[in-house]
């Protein structure tokens, strides 16, 4: 084997022959130097691709104290509690929880579990326990500075039927009691889980100094906001108990099945249990009989646990449990052991408790047992069917997208148990409020449902109208229009061929018109610039088939390809990676110059498919195409012979337009789906006025109702026989809200006589303008209560809604339509500026009055002195312990029981009725006697005195009736009210003015 061998460094000058003699290039150059012969340069290019995705806001840190947990072992009991997969029982049947054991001993323990674990209240009311009248709460002081309210409660007056400690002593106290509580009743160290209810609004109890017993003392909270509205002391009744969500909490947490049956907070009277009785007949026959058990309350919150009326309760439950147990429950004992059991029992019944135990074990069991029946079952009404956690599944499973929600909510505790101070339920007729996670459940509620309706009308209108209905969108703010384009005429053939002619041979020559440097001349002395033409010439490959046009010249839709179909363009609310446009260059961020290119791309503006129809606006490579007109066509659906006007206003389907051939109408996918505020002010007064025929009367803006007075009225409108004959009558009984929101507003405007501007600056149309603010003024006007829809409740509420509907009725609507969506923000039909019309001099409209039909007045006055009396504009002006109307009613109610020889405690206060009226005298002469309120009861006082603003109302209707009589009158910034005469008085002396609050009242005494 020949060996080769090389030496370093190498002998040979030039390198030849050795290993790396290539490495560098020839080592030696003509006057020294190395040589770059065997160097290779590329052109290196950098790509990136741009993105800008919206992601959304990023939430805050989540710990346990942003979620209001206290520690590790709440969050556990509460994951334990609620978020475990649990089954929905029906809680209107017992004996799905009670059936092999004992009711009686059942609903025994059930009580005293509520007794023992129920969220106390302790309540200061204007009657106290020993029935003596007087303030609820005293030495009321607000600091602005802490948004904070201090206030005394005294503890001899408080009702405390549970014993909620807020002594010094609490914690011990709870301790030595024989039957443990709930600890929300050391309310010393658990205050701020409390909040104080007062008319209505809940505020939360920052504070409190305990007191040293439960007996007597002043217990003083602290709680935030402004409840008493500046005043020094109240009457009315406040309560102080747990928040909402710590109430939640304890019905779902510390309360089982049964418990939460007695304890039916969704019927009326609250706490109402329902039980499904069977009885007998007299010729022994069974029916069932449904028979109801109230738990009273105590006051304003507690349950009775302390009068008669909780006697008789458990006397009824007792009998109604011992009569199930007779026939129905109680089957361990009655049926399935011998009676030799129960026979020889012990004295203390050992064997029959353990028999109630081993029913008890086989009821808990049993409940689990028949939920199973029901796990594939989904019910509106909770109860007997999949658990609610599992309803997202499920929905999953049908193919609903889950990752959205229409309840958000950042407060985990508020998620579960509810708000804090909600006080009142959001929907009428339920005394408690709905947590948004039970919201949330029920919104998968519905959607499951109605999931096989909605699947087999996918891609129809109707699947997307149910979907807005179900998430509570109103027809009023969503506007959901289909469209058609039309050209306006066919393509001129000769025209066409002509042009194509010209680019038929594979070429096509295009001059464009530039300036000529150096040719310039003079016209009048002023240069000029010559111009010529540059000609370019571009390669054409293209075919007459790939032209929109038929062999008539009306337009066509052309096959598809991967650079031209209808969805290039497409359209979304936002950039997403399911929602995206082709790319294209970035040309702003790209570099096309050195050695090192920087090439960068990003995606495409959406167009919504403008881009498939630009072909059809301009043919390629001609100056020929279709001039294209979007038009609204939510019908879709046409005979070849339906040309001219095409409308079709039935079940909703509207369309309003003028075509010459249906070859002209291009049915594009294009869909516009928008929540638009402005549209619900048109809308609702279309509504209104086919309701009410107010504002705008189907007989015409210039039909005024003749009354006695004005028999002839004069129109404020234009009206045949007059200067201008335009008669503005929209008539909104004949047509739909279509029709009449596309051809309404037409005639209204008209330059000769309405579109100005009162002030001649600024643009308007005042004939639309009075047509909105008759609506807003319906109530004063005409006694019409329209739905106060105005930009402010109508922006909140789309608002409020997000955009969580848009990806719900996304999943309706098929892939290849496109569709722009969200919430559109413009001004309503009556709002629209357009241009500045000023008036023209000499055209004014004068106003001519009403001629009176009776007038008490003097029309000159000479030497008539003007007398004027100040009165105090409510009852306790001059009062130093009466500061409102209930304070008014039991001063009146007090000083008449006296005088005839009872006391308060001697009557019933439910049974007093009221009837409040304005009394005014002169002279001791009655003159206006206005009623205003109708009061029942005495303890609540919204119930049995008017508020300020009832006064207040009846005040002003009550004076303006003195103008009938020759006075009149006007209020001060001190609460008073100054009246004065507008006749002269027959007596030098003057006269007695009395402003008087009147009440008459019925009440039972013993």
């Amino acid at each position: 084997m020949a060996t080769k061998k090389y030496i370093c460094p190498p002998t040979p000058a030039t390198g030849a022959g050795t290993f790396s003699d290539n490495l560098v290039g020839f080592q030696l150059v003509t006057g020294g130097g190395l040589t770059q012969g065997n160097f290779q340069f590329t052109t290196g290019i950098t790509e990136k691709t741009n993105r800008n995705f919206n992601t959304g806001t990023f939430s805050d840190p989540i710990s346990l104290e942003s979620m209001g947990v206290d520690g590790v072992a709440q969050s556990k009991a509460i994951f334990e509690n609620n978020f475990k997969v649990y089954p929905n029982f029906d809680l209107s049947q017992i004996t799905n929880f009670t059936l092999y054991g004992s009711m009686v001993k059942r609903i025994s323990t059930s009580v005293q579990t509520i007794i023992s674990k129920f969220p106390a209240a302790i309540e200061s009311t204007f009657m106290g326990i020993n029935y003596v009248t007087g303030v609820t709460a005293d030495n009321i002081s607000y600091n602005q500075v802490f948004n904070e309210t201090t206030f005394s409660l005294d503890v001899g007056k408080l009702r405390n039927p549970f014993d909620v400690d807020f002594s010094v002593n609490s914690e011990r106290n709870l301790e030595l009691r024989e039957i443990g509580v709930s600890p929300l009743r050391d309310m010393t160290n658990n205050y701020s889980k409390y909040s104080l209810y007062y008319s209505g609004n809940g505020y939360s109890v920052l504070r409190i100094t305990p007191t040293q017993t439960l007996d007597s003392g002043t217990l003083i909270i602290v709680v935030e906001g402004n409840p008493f509205s500046g005043q020094t002391f109240t009457y009315d009744n406040l309560i102080i108990r747990p928040n909402d969500y710590e109430v939640n909490r304890i019905f779902n947490e510390d309360l089982d099945e049964v418990e939460n049956f007695l304890l039916n907070r969704d019927t009326s009277p609250i706490y109402t249990a329902t039980f499904l009785v069977p009885k007998q007949t007299e010729d022994g026959q069974y029916y069932d009989s449904y028979q109801n058990i109230t738990w009273n309350l105590d006051g304003g919150w507690n349950l009775d646990i302390t009068s008669k009326a909780f006697e008789t309760y458990l006397e009824n439950l007792n009998e109604v449990s011992s009569f199930f147990d007779e026939y129905t429950t109680n089957l361990i004992s009655r049926f399935f052991i011998t009676d030799a059991f129960r026979e020889f029992d012990t004295i203390g019944q050992k064997m029959e408790k353990v028999l109630q135990i081993y029913g008890r074990s086989f009821d808990e069991t049993k409940k689990f047992i028949d939920a199973l029946a029901y796990m594939n079952s989904v019910n509106y009404n909770v109860g007997n069917d999949i658990p609610s956690q599992l309803l997202k599944n499920l929905a999953q499973t049908l193919g609903w997208n889950i990752n959205i929600s229409p309840i958000t909510n950042d407060d985990f505790l508020s998620s579960v148990f509810g708000q804090k101070n909600s006080d009142k339920s959001m929907y009428s007729g339920l005394s408690k409020a709905s947590t948004p996670d039970e919201l949330n459940y029920q919104y998968y509620r519905n959607l499951i449902l109605n999931s096989a309706y909605l699947f087999k009308s996918k891609g129809t209108r109707k699947s997307i109208e149910i979907l807005l209905r179900l998430i509570g969108a109103p027809d009023a703010l969503v506007e959901f229009n289909e469209y058609v384009y039309l050209a306006d005429q066919r393509i001129n053939l000769t025209q066409f061929n002509t042009q194509f002619v010209s680019i038929s041979g594979g070429t096509y020559v295009e001059e464009i018109p530039t300036l000529e440097d150096g040719n310039i001349f003079f016209i009048f002395g002023n240069p000029y610039t010559g111009f010529t033409t540059q000609t370019t010439i571009q390669d054409v490959n293209i075919t007459i088939d790939e032209y929109p046009m038929d062999e008539e010249g009306y337009p066509r839709a052309i096959d598809d390809s991967e650079a031209y179909y209808f969805q290039i363009g497409s359209g979304w609310f936002e950039q997403t990676p399911q929602h995206r446009n082709i790319e294209e260059v970035d040309l702003t961020n790209s570099v096309f110059t050195g050695s090192n290119p920087n090439y960068q791309t990003k995606l495409q503006p959406y167009t919504y498919g403008q881009i498939y129809l630009n072909r059809f606006r301009k043919f390629p490579f001609m100056n020929l195409g279709y001039y294209l007109t979007p038009t609204i066509d939510n019908n879709k659906s046409w005979s070849d012979y339906e040309i001219g006007l095409r409308s079709n206003l039935d079940a909703n389907i509207n369309a309003r337009y003028n075509v010459g051939d249906d070859r002209l109408v291009l049915n594009v996918k294009n869909v516009d789906l928008f929540l638009n505020p402005g549209q619900g002010l048109s809308y609702d007064v279309w509504y209104m006025s086919r309701q009410f025929n107010y504002p705008i009367p189907n007989q015409g803006m210039g039909y005024v109702s003749p009354t006695y007075c004005d028999p002839t009225p004069v129109y404020q409108y234009p009206q045949r026989g007059g200067i201008d004959w335009t008669t503005i009558n929209p008539q909104p009984k004949r047509n739909t809200f279509f029709e009449f929101a596309q051809t309404f507003w037409l005639n209204t405007i008209n330059v000769r006589n309405r579109q100005f501007a009162t002030d001649g600056k600024t643009g308007g149309y005042p004939t639309l303008a009075s047509i909105y603010w008759k609506y807003l003024e319906s109530q004063e006007n005409e006694g019409i209560q329209n739905n106060n829809f105005n930009y402010d409740t109508m922006i909140k509420y789309v608002e409020g809604l997000g955009d969580y509907w848009i990806r719900l009725v996304e999943q309706m609507i098929p892939a290849t339509t496109i569709w722009n969506t969200g919430v559109r923000y413009e001004n309503s039909i009556f709002h629209r500026q357009k241009f500045v019309w000023r008036r023209q001099e000499g055209c004014q409209l004068v106003p001519i009055p009403c001629k009176p039909c009776e007038v008490t007045t003097n029309i000159f006055r000479y030497d008539c002195d003007i007398q004027v009396v100040e009165c105090g504009k409510y009852p306790w002006t001059n009062s130093n312990t009466i500061i409102n109307f209930n304070g008014v009613l039991g001063y009146a109610i007090n000083n008449y029981l006296i005088n005839n020889g009872y006391q308060l405690n001697d009557c019933q206060l439910n049974s007093l009725n009221t009837e409040w009226f304005v009394d005014i005298k002169i002279n001791n002469n009655t003159l206006v006697q206005y009623p205003f309120f109708n009061g029942v009861g005495y303890i609540d006082s919204s119930l049995s005195s008017p508020s300020t603003t009832d006064w207040d109302n009846a005040l002003i209707a009550a004076l303006n009736d003195l103008k009938n009589y020759g006075y009149d009158y006007y209020f001060t910034n001190n609460d008073t009210v100054v009246i004065y005469n507008l006749i002269c008085s027959i007596s030098d002396v003057g006269l007695n003015f009395n402003l008087n609050v009147g009440i008459n009242f019925n009440i039972t005494c013993n």
